[in-house]
């Protein structure tokens, strides 16, 4: 079987970001597998040369020159190249899958008829500063509510479309290079076709923001990402003939985040994450009253989000301060 692996990259993401990566994939268990990876950065080239004396035989880099459509026309762009493959993986520049990832999403999908996408919870791998700590505690509430909808045969949403994908589907789906959010596009996509998403016993880390600017960025992004696909979709999963546990999922998965202060009574729940978190008792005080705030701020995030959406202003995608790991 043969699994092609893509990566895009952003012009601001730094040289030694991309090294890590490339390491990070070739660690992969590919034993049985046939393994392409595909660079697709948004420059010229000039700087980044070097990394072709970095790259495996398998592995390719492509320049797009521009930046159109971001991470969604990288995709499309890359998929335009790929002529052949069995599986899609898709991955960020600062993802750490664990060496089973593809094996176990792989397997997933072999074994489920009607599943077309597999990914695994995800672990923070820059907890350098309390902000990164308490991203990692909604890290672990994220992968609950995962657990639940593999439960309940519900509405799973993977952030940031992180995993494998059969490689037909996504041939068959159009990544919607305007959308705030292209993996709430894909998601909704996958369900209204009669497929579905599957959760594996792997994982992969990724980096969280280390600064409450670089935070509240990307949270009203990823809320203007939902008040498109409720928009967009709510008249067709209506109508679709889908599970009713999916159209309840679906629907609270898009909605409950701007009700985030509602959580706030459930954070000692998570009492045990954070102790394992903290260094310290004192860390662990902040850390609990940090992750109560948390819950605040997004439904901070929710309401401006609203706001940019009822004024007709778009939302700017905003580069992350990345860390070396």
């Amino acid at each position: 079987m043969k699994i092609c692996a893509i990566v895009p990259i952003a012009p601001s993401e730094p040289f030694t970001l991309i090294e890590k990566s490339i390491e990070s994939l070739t660690n992969l268990d590919c034993s049985k597998l046939d393994f392409e990876a595909y660079y697709i950065i948004d420059s010229g080239g000039e700087d980044h040369k070097a990394l072709y004396h970095l790259l495996p035989p398998h592995f390719h880099i492509v320049f797009r020159n521009d930046n159109r459509g971001r991470r969604a026309g990288a995709i499309n762009d890359a998929l335009n190249i790929i002529e052949e493959a069995d599986y899609i993986a898709l991955f960020d520049v600062d993802s750490r899958p664990k060496t089973d990832f593809l094996t176990e999403c792989v397997r997933a999908l072999t074994e489920a008829s009607n599943g077309v996408l597999a990914s695994g919870c995800r672990f923070v791998t820059n907890k350098e500063n309390t902000l990164t700590k308490i991203v990692s505690i909604e890290y672990k509430f994220f992968c609950d509510i995962y657990r639940l909808g593999r439960w309940s045969g519900g509405f799973i949403q993977f952030n940031g479309l992180i995993g494998v994908s059969k490689a037909a589907f996504l041939r068959n789906t159009v990544f919607d290079e305007r959308c705030a959010c292209e993996d709430v596009d894909i998601s909704q996509q996958l369900y209204l076709s009669g497929s579905s998403a599957l959760l594996v016993n792997s994982n992969v880390g990724e980096q969280a923001p280390t600064s409450l600017q670089d935070l509240y960025n990307q949270r009203v992004r990823w809320f203007r990402g939902g008040i498109e696909g409720l928009r967009k979709y709510f008249a067709q999963m209506a109508k679709a003939h889908v599970p009713i546990v999916v159209k309840i999922t679906w629907f609270s998965s898009l909605t409950v985040p701007f009700f985030s202060f509602l959580l706030a009574p459930f954070v000692p729940l998570y009492l045990r994450a954070i102790r394992a978190e903290s260094d310290s008792r004192t860390e662990s005080l902040g850390i609990l009253f940090g992750v109560v705030g948390y819950t605040c701020l997004m439904t901070l995030c929710g309401a401006v989000a609203i706001g940019q959406y009822l004024t007709s202003r778009k939302g700017e995608w905003a580069a992350v301060t990345r860390s070396e790991v």
